[in-house]
């Protein structure tokens, strides 16, 4: 999917910020008529708080990279990396306010929106419909979305394992209800598939391509057609409001990270094989299976996060409708 100039992304993302974004040996662009942040005003938070995931691929290379350190380093500000599990624990940490900025899937931060924690979508990667799958063994005899009927399928709640099940079985009249959902983290769903405790996997890369590396899992299906499967960079409403200088160094070191991944996707497995404990091979086909490019929160980012939104709203696992447009930070 071809993806917006990196002049228009950044004129979106920054706004009211000027920010020069430099890929790795080329020059840096600056986007057209946005003044550059007041030397008065500088951040109000002499500390970012960044939440990663342990299998957040690009912002565990950005924090081993170290560049976006010296980059704060000159408006004031420190960071410091915080680790969780999932998305789920990491909208947890947003919402009591022990992070500032993180990444997730679609579901996570449409969830926190939902408990009245005041989430703002910042930026968008579209990771594709290829990084997210059901998962069956090699010799299963489960062929079709159908088949699931009645099956043990392993689902990491509130995230896009669980969206893709229940919208391939919406898509073929049947339910959750239609099926054994045995909800797991993607760890303890691994162990479970590897095991045959469970007939299938609903999961996301790196667990994906591991398991069909290692394990010879075959897909089912993956997302293509049921969802684009996009990750999102967050913050809370009142830290990006205050601190739009900080978010925009942040967004420009992403989008960076993001240009030097989609050309050096080995490089990105050397360096987080050792931290994941997953063979390089693993990690540089789970780089060429994605697609890689920061992209603003535009029309159509929100129309695919409503759908999924609805979805969830449709199948009563979330308390009230939503409207996620209310959630786009606008600097």
């Amino acid at each position: 999917m071809p993806f917006l100039s990196r002049r228009r992304l950044l004129t979106s993302l920054a706004a009211t910020v000027a920010v020069s974004v430099a890929t790795f040996g080329s020059s840096s662009l600056v986007p057209r008529a946005q003044a550059a942040p007041k030397a008065q005003d500088p951040p109000k938070a002499k500390l970012v708080r960044i939440g990663v995931s342990k299998f957040g691929a690009l912002l565990n290379y950005l924090r081993a990279r170290k560049s976006l350190e010296p980059k704060l380093a000159k408006l004031g500000v420190q960071v410091e990396w915080k680790e969780f599990v999932a998305g789920p624990q990491l909208m947890e940490a947003l919402a009591v306010d022990t992070i500032d900025v993180t990444y997730t899937g679609e579901p996570p931060p449409i969830f926190a929106q939902a408990s009245g924690t005041p989430v703002v979508y910042l930026a968008n990667e579209r990771l594709g419909p290829a990084s997210v799958a059901v998962l069956v063994p090699k010799d299963s005899s489960l062929r079709t979305v159908s088949d699931l009927k009645g099956k043990r399928v392993a689902i990491t709640k509130s995230t896009n394992s669980q969206f893709i099940v229940f919208e391939a079985l919406d898509r073929i009249g049947l339910g959750l209800g239609d099926i054994q959902p045995v909800y797991l983290s993607p760890a303890d769903g691994r162990i479970a598939f590897e095991g045959g405790k469970v007939d299938a996997w609903s999961t996301w890369d790196p667990f994906q391509t591991s398991a069909e590396k290692a394990l010879g899992a075959r897909i089912l299906y993956d997302g293509k057609g049921l969802q684009p499967n996009s990750g999102y960079y967050l913050s809370t409403r009142a830290f990006a409001d205050a601190n739009k200088a900080t978010i925009a160094v942040i967004l420009s070191e992403i989008a960076a990270v993001n240009n030097f991944a989609a050309k050096n996707p080995r490089v990105i497995a050397e360096t987080l094989s050792p931290k994941y404990g997953l063979p390089v091979e693993v990690l540089e086909a789970v780089e060429r299976r994605r697609q890689h490019g920061l992209q603003p929160i535009d029309r159509r980012v929100i129309a695919g996060q409503q759908r999924i939104a609805d979805a969830f709203y449709r199948e009563k696992l979330l308390p009230k409708k939503l409207k996620i447009e209310e959630a786009v930070w606008r600097p």
